[in-house]
């Protein structure tokens, strides 16, 4: 299976989870009215953006040609 025709330039993830948190995830997008793909982005900027504030991760961008 290819995803080469993806119409979008994100980078994408691969993740596994134990099905039950897949499905209330699925349960939570649908409420918030998002794919779950967009929740799970969502969730990841929150955290990356909390390592930032408290100095766990440098808030540098890894990407120097952008």
């Amino acid at each position: 299976m290819q995803f080469n025709d993806v119409a979008t330039n994100k980078a994408r993830l691969v993740a596994y989870c134990e099905p039950e948190i897949k499905e209330k995830l699925e349960r939570l997008a649908e409420s918030r009215l998002r794919s779950l793909s967009n929740l799970i982005e969502s969730v990841l900027v929150e955290e990356v953006a909390k390592a930032e504030a408290n100095g766990e991760l440098s808030s540098e961008s890894m990407d120097k040609d952008k």
